[in-house]
Parts: structure tokens; sequence; C-alpha cells
């Protein structure tokens, strides 16, 4: 397995148990903000297989039907990434509204989501330098998404943690506007990345 392929496949590991816990404690407390957090991570998760499948297809050498390679497979694979993170935020941002309106309890606030979601971070400031580095030696296009999008998700927990913060303080709507915070800066990072990938 080569560095690119072994790098993809640690982030595939992380983003799945990131997702995991923390969907499992959205659920748990009733945090939208938690829960859209958590699918943030698994478009993370399904990003970082198209990525690591595009890696590896895109390392075949030239044949009779391509000239130059598979390199454009990378981008397109990019683009995938662009549509997913699309079809969450405008599915985030209904369900907030939704319960903005309807005035949904707001959720039950423990000490367990501060602490997953400062984990989260934590490994979030990590996997973006490694992505980027195996990016700038390999020169992969699918990596450096990657690590773009990693990178976002430090913000996204952050939002998350405010959210939760202002709720334990007696705002019921802090839940809900974190996460539409947290579908906005999708929002932004789908335009950045498809300004770069286009």
């Amino acid at each position: 397995m080569s560095v690119k392929q072994r790098v993809a496949a640690i982030s595939i590991a992380a983003s799945g148990g990131l997702a995991a816990v923390k969907f499992a404690v959205g659920i748990a407390i009733g945090s939208l903000a938690l829960i859209t957090d958590a699918f943030h991570s698994l478009t993370d998760l399904l990003a970082t297989i198209v990525t690591w499948l595009a890696v590896r297809f895109s390392d075949r050498p030239a044949d009779s039907e391509h000239h130059y390679g598979h390199g454009k497979v990378e981008s397109l694979a990019a683009l995938g990434v662009i549509a997913l993170l699309y079809v969450l935020a405008g599915g985030v941002v209904v369900e907030a509204i939704g319960r903005l309106r309807e005035g949904i309890a707001p959720p039950t606030i423990t000490a367990i989501p501060f602490i997953v979601l400062l984990v989260d971070m934590a490994v979030n400031f990590w996997r973006p330098r490694v992505l980027q580095r195996a990016a700038r030696d390999t020169k992969r296009q699918a990596l450096a998404a990657d690590a773009l999008h990693f990178a976002s998700d430090v913000f996204g927990s952050l939002a998350a943690i405010v959210g939760l913060a202002l709720t334990a303080w007696g705002y019921v709507w802090g839940d809900a506007a974190a996460a539409i915070a947290i579908a906005l800066l999708i929002s932004l990072l789908g335009m950045r990345l498809g300004r770069a990938t286009i």
C-alpha cells in the first residue's frame, strides 16, 4: 500500500469512528447540532472512501483508451463530494427551521457531548496536516480536497459546542442555530471546493 493510500485508509477509520460516536451522543441527548456534525463527519467518511478509491484508480497507468492516464477521476470524485455537501446542508437547514417553528424541546446537556466534540476537534487538527503533506508530496487533488474538508470540521465542531453551551445557558434556539451555522459552513466549503475543482 502506497503512502497516499495508507493516509486515506487511516482517515477513513477516523471519520467512521467519529461519525458514529457523535451520532449516538446526538441522538441520546436530542441535539440537532451534534447530529448535523455527525452527518458532516459521515460525508467526510463517504468523501474519504471516494477519495481513496479515486487515488487507487488514478494510479493506473495510461492505456489505449486513456492515453494520459486516469488522473481526471480525482476531479470527478471531488465533484461528487461537493454534491454530498449541498444535499446535507439543505436537509439540515430544513430540519433546523422546522425545529425552531415547532418549538421542539432543547437537547439534554451533559459533559459528554463537549468531550466528544473536543476529541473530534483534536483529531481534525491532525488529519488535514497529514493529508496536506501527502497531497503536496504526491501532487494529488483529491487528497488536498479531503484535507480542506477536514479542516472545516474544526469550525463545525466549534459551532456545535457554542450551540450546546447556549442551550445550557437557557437559549433554547442555540442548538438549531448551531445546526444552521454548520450547514452554512458546509455550503461555503462546497463553493470553495467547487471553484478549485472546476
